[in-house]
């Protein structure tokens, strides 16, 4: 079994969710309220100017942060009221959705979403992913879709990175390999990759190979912890344990509520 600290779809999120502001046809501006303000500030600030796009998105924004999805699509759905025609504000729909758990009424709201804008890649990155977690063969038709529109290079690389969790989530490492190899090479910043496809070896009991791959993601970011906790324990399953118990020990030092690796240090005493 794979040994992760976050749940695929929360991970997909993380990469997807922070592109809500920058939808077309949004108008989101932080020139009216700093960061620091309180939601109830905020709160306040959109009482006094209930017409400032800006305000309530960054009420919004804050909302999130507290996990008041409610509160959050109330501000939304505000907008939206006013502005039916916003892919952006109906892919944020989405996004809240997914983030609280509805899954359902996430997708709905990502294919309207697509429906006003066919070239808007967020919303058709995150469909694509959620049927990735759904073992839905849609997820790839969505991704291939993407990577023939995709203009960034890093928009083609999510596409092929959830590819590559679709075919490793019905169990088909030979093309989830592929697809994680194909997205290294189109970015080879791309650190999850590297963590799924060492992941795919080790499943594999390759753990030499799995090991080369975590090390090359070291290279890439010397600060990313799940790397040096995964080396970790391809080192301990190569019986290697003085050595693990030092990628244990990075893995902390970088971050220290990283349950799993005190857990594993505490196993290679």
């Amino acid at each position: 079994m794979k040994s992760r600290r976050f749940d695929r779809l929360v991970l997909l999120l993380s990469f997807f969710f922070p592109a809500c502001n920058t939808a077309p046809g949004n108008s989101n501006s932080a020139e009216e309220a700093t960061p620091s303000v309180t939601i109830a500030k905020l709160q306040q600030a959109v009482i006094a100017k209930p017409d400032s796009a800006g305000l309530r998105y960054l009420l919004m924004d804050a909302l999130l942060a507290d996990n008041r999805f409610k509160d959050a699509l109330v501000q939304n759905d505000t907008l939206l009221a006013t502005d039916s025609s916003n892919a952006g504000l109906w892919y944020r729909r989405g996004a809240i959705f997914l983030q609280s758990g509805d899954t359902l009424s996430g997708i709905t709201a990502l294919k309207r979403s697509v429906e006003r804008a066919p070239m808007f890649a967020e919303p058709l990155l995150q469909l694509s992913a959620v049927y990735a977690n759904q073992l839905k063969p849609e997820a790839l038709t969505i991704a291939d879709r993407i990577i023939s529109l995709a203009e960034e290079p890093r928009v083609a690389s999510q596409a092929r990175f959830i590819k590559g969790l679709y075919y490793s989530n019905i169990n088909n490492k030979e093309k989830a390999l592929e697809a994680f190899d194909e997205c290294i090479k189109n970015d080879y910043t791309f650190l999850e990759a590297y963590i799924e496809k060492g992941l795919l070896l080790y499943d594999l009991q390759n753990y030499a190979e799995a090991l080369k791959v975590f090390e090359r993601a070291i290279q890439v970011s010397n600060t990313f912890a799940e790397a040096y906790y995964q080396a970790g324990r391809c080192l301990e399953a190569l019986g290697n344990k003085e050595e693990a118990k030092l990628y244990y020990q990075k893995t902390l030092g970088l971050d220290k509520g990283f349950t799993a690796a005190g857990e594993a240090l505490e196993r290679v005493k």
